[in-house]
């Protein structure tokens, strides 16, 4: 005879966790928004020729530093957020190898990020310094290179695979866990941004898909206030339905 897994409803304590967590998705964002784009015209100067992006990077060390630390825990925080989401999934009773796998893909997209992000923090401002403190024509065609190279790989696995491609599959399974608690509409909302990320990984091969990829991030930071509040509001009534049965 099978026992059926026992579920446990989240504490007060978690419920808080899980909002900030989602709350740290968007605040944490708006750090490399503010203060790199101020400075640098960040995200589209990632698309910056070498000649142009290097000297940017040597002439705002400390925006650089911030920005893009505030950028990698960003990334960082995915991890304790897919574990937190999977937690509130497994209390409302939808726990399972789709619950296990959207939060699998939480951290893969967590890590995938990292991996793109510490460039910015370690190999970038040091290739910045050395083309700015030389004249030398081949030896700045060098560090172009370098920068050129390291910028396709680690872009491409930070943005493609970790912001893109494994955040959107990410987003799809969170829809379809959203899907069997019954909330249609954070359901819809998020496989639709699911689809609409995992489409901008392909834009190596359908440049058209560039202005998706511009479009759709001030979409999920909106969606992220609302499911901040749906979390909240749906510990609250967990908590009041309880009090009542007992």
């Amino acid at each position: 005879m099978s026992v059926k897994p026992t579920t446990t409803s989240m504490t007060r304590a978690e419920t808080i966790a899980l909002v900030l967590l989602t709350l740290s998705q968007l605040v944490l964002f708006l750090i490399p928004v503010t203060v790199l784009g101020q400075v640098i015209g960040w995200p589209a100067s990632l698309r910056l020729p070498a000649n142009q992006a290097l000297p940017l990077v040597a002439a705002n060390p400390l925006a650089i530093q911030i920005g893009y630390w505030g950028y990698l825990l960003t990334a960082v925080a995915m991890v304790p957020f897919g574990i937190a989401l999977r937690r509130f999934a497994m209390a409302h009773g939808a726990g399972g190898m789709l619950t296990d796998t959207m939060a699998a893909f939480a951290i893969a997209a967590g890590i995938l990020k990292t991996l793109g992000i510490v460039r910015w923090l370690t190999t970038m401002p040091m290739l910045a310094d050395l083309y700015v403190a030389t004249s030398d024509p081949a030896a700045r065609a060098i560090i172009e290179v370098n920068y050129m190279t390291l910028n396709a790989y680690a872009g491409g696995v930070g943005e493609l695979l970790g912001v893109q491609l494994v955040s959107g599959l990410w987003l799809i399974s969170l829809g379809l866990v959203f899907q069997k608690l019954d909330m249609r509409i954070n359901a819809i909302i998020s496989a639709v941004l699911g689809i609409a990320f995992a489409l901008t990984a392909f834009r190596t091969m359908a440049p058209a898909l560039n202005a998706l990829s511009a479009a759709v991030p001030p979409f999920a930071l909106v969606w992220l206030i609302a499911l901040a509040v749906t979390f909240w509001r749906r510990g609250s009534s967990t908590k009041e339905a309880e009090k009542h049965a007992a």
